[in-house]
């Protein structure tokens, strides 16, 4: 089903016919491949098919808590193969984002999971522990949810803080708590820079949504009065790094669950946006997407995906 812009005339249709096979294809992760530790259908066949016909099979997402090297490891597990040259991920290209600035962060503070600091540590860049957070383990009644909680701003305000670091990073965060958010809040408020792995709003897992790193970010953006710069899509940064390792800028395919995240993306870089109702995104909500949010195709699962013209012969 042709989709770009909500209409579908005949020049477009005759691209689309013509656009012969796609050597790239770029799938997101959570919500197209699997939902948690459950493989979606048709995830393994899809991906050895492509395989098998020659085509060039990448992976992108905006999911910043682990590294590729974990990445690797848990699509082996799911059985769908893939190694780090061939994973992107908001984490890797955060870090390496921050690796180009000038000057390079010399203290950098994760409000996000170990893996987003090791990707960055990757790169030669110093990196707080999470366990040096000032605040990281308030008493007992600090602690106490709803107790009193006059006792937190008192410990908050008590303990001994070091110098603000020059640069705040804020991924997903399933432990963020408020000492987190105030120290990222003290931090940019003192100059640091403010960069965030991704904005999603949720993320699809094991029978339902879970809120995002973009309710993270949002907290701290609140906070601070300023605007954090996104790497993570619709930022094109993800999908420019496969492009330059695929050698490909041509003829790209995109298989992801979002219009505001994987189809602007992928329209940002040139690539063919195929829409995926199997996570973030319902059937009724594609008739909202406008512009660049707009996709190409759309599909109810992966088995529709070879029935798609730009996969003509697969």
């Amino acid at each position: 089903m042709a989709r770009r812009g909500g209409t579908c005339d005949a020049r477009v249709l005759e691209n689309e016919l013509a656009f012969d096979l796609v050597p790239v294809a770029i799938f997101d992760m959570d919500g197209v491949l699997y939902r948690g530790s459950i493989l979606m259908p048709q995830a393994k066949e899809t991906l050895e098919r492509l395989r098998r016909a020659g085509w060039q099979v990448f992976f992108a997402t905006n999911n910043s808590t682990a590294t590729r090297d974990e990445y690797v490891e848990r699509l082996s597990k799911l059985g769908l193969g893939g190694d780090a040259e061939h994973i992107v991920t908001s984490a890797y290209a955060t870090a390496h984002y921050l690796e180009r600035l000038d000057p390079k962060p010399k203290d950098v503070y994760v409000v996000g999971a170990n893996g987003l600091r090791e990707e960055i540590r990757a790169t030669g860049i110093p990196v707080r522990d999470a366990s040096s957070l000032p605040g990281v383990e308030p008493p007992g009644a600090a602690a106490a949810d709803g107790v009193d909680p006059g006792a937190m701003r008192r410990y908050l305000t008590s303990v001994d803080l070091p110098p603000p670091a020059d640069t705040v990073v804020v991924g997903l965060d399933l432990h963020v708590t408020y000492a987190k958010i105030a120290e990222a809040q003290r931090c940019v408020l003192a100059g640091a820079r403010f960069i965030c792995s991704n904005r999603d709003r949720a993320y699809p897992v094991e029978g339902r949504l879970l809120p995002g790193a973009g309710t993270i970010v949002a907290a701290i953006e609140v906070a601070t009065g300023r605007t954090a710069i996104c790497i993570g899509k619709p930022e094109p940064f993800l999908f420019e790094e496969v492009l330059r390792r695929a050698g490909e800028r041509d003829r790209v395919v995109v298989i992801g669950d979002s219009t505001d995240y994987d189809m602007v993306a992928a329209h940002r870089v040139g690539a063919r946006g195929v829409l995926i109702l199997t996570g973030l995104t319902e059937a009724g909500a594609v008739e909202q997407a406008r512009g660049e949010a707009a996709p190409d195709r759309v599909i109810r699962s992966l088995q529709e995906l070879f029935a798609l013209p730009e996969l003509a012969g697969v």
